[in-house]
């Protein structure tokens, strides 16, 4: 004797097959396949994500720049550009008073096979100090865009020892 599965029963798994099928993540939705993406100090390994970071020139003692981690190895390469908008000197902005930022532009691309891509940023000296804009496009999706205060940590440490009467 052989047995027929029920019309509710096929039912029940029409159902069950279109809700699996309904739920499934397409590539080509508006997910640019970053799982995170992050602007902060690398360190140890990992990268600590912050709003404020002492402006270091030697990369031995610190090393900053965009990490992004990708949901699953990329089947194709993806571009990834950044944009990372300073205030200019007041020196430089004598010439043309209309000049409040320089932009610093950059792109890499994001091999088939990868999960994550470190693109390391280097303080020059000579860049001006205070609030930087960072933004972060991933095949052209914004997946970074916030102010970065960039701070000289010798002179903080100098206010704050004055603040405090010279008490340490």
């Amino acid at each position: 004797m052989k047995l027929r599965p029920s019309l509710a029963s096929r039912r029940f798994c029409a159902l069950l097959l279109g809700w699996a099928v309904l739920s499934c993540k397409h590539p080509s939705g508006p997910d640019p396949l970053a799982l995170r993406a992050t602007f902060g100090v690398f360190f140890g390994g990992q990268i600590q994500d912050r709003k404020e970071l002492p402006f270091e020139l030697d990369p031995a003692k610190q090393q900053q720049g965009i990490r992004i981690d990708f949901e699953a190895p990329l089947e194709h390469g993806v571009p990834v550009a950044w944009e990372i908008a300073r205030p200019v000197s007041s020196k430089a902005a004598k010439g043309d008073a209309s000049v409040e930022q320089v932009v610093e532009v950059g792109e890499a691309t994001a091999r088939a096979g990868e999960t994550r891509l470190d693109v390391p940023i280097s303080f020059r000296q000579g860049q001006v100090l205070g609030t930087w804009h960072v933004r972060v496009k991933v095949d052209a999706h914004v997946v970074v865009d916030r102010d970065v205060l960039v701070f000289d940590a010798r002179e903080r440490r100098e206010r704050e020892r004055d603040a405090d009467g010279g008490i340490r």
